[in-house]
């Protein structure tokens, strides 16, 4: 009986199948890779525009509490037009131009400066207590932008003052004027053309807009940030940011001043 010996050859993996298998490894990895990088790019630039949104969000829920109280408990004889033809008596609602009062714009940091006053209500700025309405305790609310992008709230006649939002580039402000007697504003002037025109009786609301920027460790993803920054556009100025790091948003809002809507009683007793 003949035994027939087989020799059994093995096939291996050749190099050329090697490099085939790297090379799909490598497009595999690297095609995952700029999935990831991607993703997370375009999850960083939208966690940067919403902390912008944030910020101005932030900033005017905080200053529609305290604008909203503007006039309440003043008096009507300190609050008529007569008033407001001589110099500032400190009872008033809207506080004179100047560098302690309103500014339409700041020239320090380009910003609008918006106070106003009230005796009645909640004290402002998170001062705690409530106003009783007293003459004696009518305060000042003034909101502006430190060099730092700070919005502050500032109550002068307490010698305090407190930042509420950081983030915020640019603020304006115009303010509403009622020309028909309807409580509604037809209109909206700088705080300089309201003063010109005599107009602060038929103030009746306050339109605010602000750029705000997101914040310290927000910055844009370089495949994000523009070549050159770029203008926007801020209730009718202009505003340019310095650097492209950062995202920028820009928004408005109205407050209507409830407690001034009827210009008519507050002219009644000039």
């Amino acid at each position: 009986m003949m035994s027939l010996n087989r020799i059994k050859k093995q096939s291996g993996v050749s190099l050329i199948s090697l490099m085939i298998a790297s090379l799909i490894g490598i497009f595999v990895i690297g095609g995952a890779g700029k999935v990831y990088v991607d993703s997370k790019n375009t999850f960083n630039a939208r966690s940067a525009i919403a902390a912008a949104t944030e910020n101005y969000r932030f900033a005017f829920q905080d200053m529609r509490r305290v604008i909203v109280m503007a006039g309440r408990g003043i008096l009507p004889e300190n609050d008529s037009d007569t008033v407001y033809a001589d110099t500032d008596n400190n009872l008033r609602t809207f506080p004179a131009i100047g560098a302690n009062g309103i500014l339409d714009i700041d020239p320090t940091t380009q910003s609008s400066i918006i106070a106003i006053r009230y005796s009645s209500g909640p004290a402002p700025c998170g001062l705690g207590g409530t106003l009783t309405g007293d003459v004696a305790e009518t305060i000042t609310a003034r909101f502006y932008i430190d060099l730092d992008g700070n919005l502050i709230c500032e109550v002068p006649e307490r010698d305090y003052a407190q930042a509420l939002v950081s983030g915020i580039a640019r603020m304006r402000a115009l303010y509403g004027i009622d020309t028909d007697g309807d409580g509604l504003a037809n209109q909206y002037l700088t705080a300089t053309l309201v003063d010109d025109g005599a107009l602060w009786v038929n103030v009746v609301a306050i339109r605010v807009g602000i750029v705000a920027g997101s914040g310290e460790g927000q910055e844009l993803p370089a495949a994000f940030r523009p070549e050159t920054p770029e203008e926007m556009d801020v209730m009718g100025s202009t505003f340019t940011p310095t650097e492209t790091s950062r995202a920028y948003k820009s928004s408005s809002t109205t407050i209507t001043l409830r407690n001034l809507r009827n210009g008519i009683n507050r002219q009644a007793t000039s």
